[in-house]
């Protein structure tokens, strides 16, 4: 009996021992399950595109395909430091390639300086604004030239600005110029005249890539629509957005852009072969229409790349 007692617990240890070394197997096995499938997910959310992530509020969160570069070219660096000496709010230039236009743009964002300072500013009529009720940052610079902070309607025709509402990093960036009629100006050069050549198909292959030089950066744009609206029509005035998905009482109004970009389409001028989405950042050129003063020219443009540089 001995024996066979002796022979039990030999087999017990090795059960024993079998089953331990199976425990530990099994243990390791359940680690390495859980390291891959960590890395699965993780490595997942490295591939999903920019707009893809979402922040700890449950918001899409756009971001900017950025390239870094040391040094912005010479000569558009030295215009934009010898713009913003003449006037700290110049915010930039825009640029189209084909040279159809090449202006400065600033901003006040109110009547009233940073400093508490009321603005110097004129109607078109040229009376200076010493009542600014009723008035907005739009209004300084509408019939204000930037360089000279004089009344300026017939030489340059006060200044190209960039929104009141707006920061330069919104996804729709607003920029306004004025338009001459060409029996008053028929060089037809001034502000954002040249862009109603964008009114036409056949000038818009040559004139649909466009840049903003800011402050140590280049954001690069291609046109995408052009149309006219009616700014009677209430409806319209929704491209004034500076979030697309957010209303002007600042509600969440998720689906607009969407909705908004087939209406565009539906209303523009014709097909550019460029197109929109949700997830694009835009920029809103906008000017009038010659001698009908309740109709704009609106020209969209999307963001295709953007370059920061970081020796300037």
């Amino acid at each position: 009996m001995k024996p066979m007692k002796n022979h039990s617990m030999k087999h017990a240890v090795r059960i024993s021992k079998r089953n331990t070394t199976r425990k530990v197997m099994i243990s390791v096995i359940i680690v390495l399950v859980g390291l891959i499938f960590a890395s699965l997910v993780y490595f997942a959310q490295m591939d999903k595109k920019p707009a893809d992530v979402i922040d700890n509020t449950g918001t899409d969160v756009i971001e900017e395909p950025v390239t870094k570069d040391d040094s912005m070219p010479e000569e558009l660096r030295n215009e934009w430091l010898a713009n913003k000496e003449i006037n700290s709010d110049y915010i930039g230039n825009i640029i189209f390639d084909s040279g159809l236009i090449n202006v400065p743009f600033v901003q006040a964002k109110d009547v009233y300086k940073d400093n508490g300072e009321m603005y110097v500013f004129y109607t078109e009529e040229g009376q200076l604004v010493t009542d600014p009720t009723n008035y907005n940052g739009n209004d300084v610079y509408i019939w204000t030239n930037w360089k000279t902070g004089k009344w300026d309607k017939y030489d340059e025709g006060g200044s190209c600005f960039m929104d009141y509402a707006n920061t330069i990093n919104d996804q729709n960036i607003i920029i306004y110029g004025h338009h001459f009629a060409r029996d008053w100006d028929p060089s037809g050069s001034k502000q954002f005249t040249p862009l109603d050549l964008l009114l036409e198909k056949e000038n818009y292959e040559a004139n649909r890539s466009l840049k903003l030089i800011l402050d140590n950066e280049i954001r690069e744009y291609t046109v995408t629509n052009v149309f006219i609206i009616n700014i009677n029509n209430e409806y319209n005035t929704e491209l004034l957005r500076t979030d697309m998905n957010v209303d002007f009482d600042g509600n969440p109004d998720p689906g607009f852009f969407e909705e908004y970009i087939e209406y565009m389409n539906s209303i523009s001028e014709y097909d550019s072969g460029e197109h929109l989405s949700k997830d694009d950042r835009i920029l809103s050129l906008i000017t009038c229409i010659q001698h009908q003063p309740e109709l704009r020219q609106i020209i969209i443009c999307k963001e295709t790349s953007v370059t920061k540089y970081t020796n300037s």
